[in-house]
Order: C-alpha cells, then structure tokens, then sequence
C-alpha cells in the first residue's frame, strides 16, 4: 500500500510539473517576437536606399560570404573586377563615409552580425573598413608594412 502511495505521489508530482513547465512556455512564447527582438543585433540600414542590394536581404544574409569568396576568386585568379559582390562596393554603400565606427565596433555594420555570431572574420586586415570614396583601391594602410606598400623595407619601388 505504502509503495502504491508513493507511485501516486509521484505521478501528481510529474503531472503538475508538466502542466507547470507547458503553462510557462505558454507565457514565455507570448512575448516572443518582443524577446527576439532584443537578442538580435542593431543591423544598420544601407547608407543608399534608392540602389537596390545586388540579392534579397534574406538571400544575402545566408550567402554573402559564398559571394564575397565567389568574387574573390574571379578577381585573384582571373582578374575579373565587377562592382556586384566586391567588398569595396558593400562597404560604400552600407558605411557611412563619415563614420568614426572601425571594424569591431558593434555600430559598423558588418562587425554588427559578426560579433553578434562570433564569427572572425580577416577581410579588414588588407580592405579598408570604410567607404573608399574615388580612391582607386581600398586597400587597409593603418596595419603597414603590407604587400601593396611600396614603401615599406625590403619592397622596391
């Protein structure tokens, strides 16, 4: 009899901590749209809103990196320069020109996912983090001596 006590005990206890447990992700689910909201990054809007993005918001936020790789190839290995997914082209039109945020601030609109996923990633350590302006290259000078840096010791003009 004790033991058949103890059995319905027990099963009281997991009822009720079911009916808990399924009550609190009733709460919890509520507010979820408000709670995802602040557990998403600040993504910054595009400094040029009348240019269209080269893919869909959505598509670019799963693939830009196949795209920046993709781009990276034709250029270094064919020597195929297109505006379309260049990295110069995405930091024009998506940081300000006069922006003080660098790569690694959680304002600069690609540290703002990266750091966001703890993703590394090395692109500003040869481009630079801002908008190039008329400059035919944008290539990051603040981490000298470089490879495109003639001055630099050893490298001949």
């Amino acid at each position: 009899m004790l033991q058949l006590k103890q059995l319905m005990h027990k099963s009281l206890l997991m009822v009720v901590g079911s009916a808990l447990l399924a009550l609190s992700s009733a709460v919890y689910a509520d507010g979820d749209a408000e709670r995802k909201a602040s557990f998403m990054p600040d993504i910054p809007e595009p400094m040029n809103k009348s240019l269209k993005c080269v893919k869909p918001e959505e598509d670019m936020k799963k693939n830009h990196m196949s795209y920046i790789l993709h781009q990276r190839d034709k250029t270094l290995r064919e020597g195929i320069r297109t505006p379309t997914f260049s990295l110069k082209e995405c930091i024009n039109c998506h940081v300000p020109e006069n922006s003080t945020a660098r790569f690694g601030d959680s304002k600069h609109f690609c540290s703002s996912c990266h750091n966001f996923a703890g993703v590394t990633i090395d692109c500003f350590q040869c481009h630079t983090d801002r908008p190039a302006g008329d400059k035919k290259h944008s290539l990051n000078t603040s981490s000298l001596p470089h490879y495109a840096d003639t001055s630099a010791e050893g490298v001949s003009k």
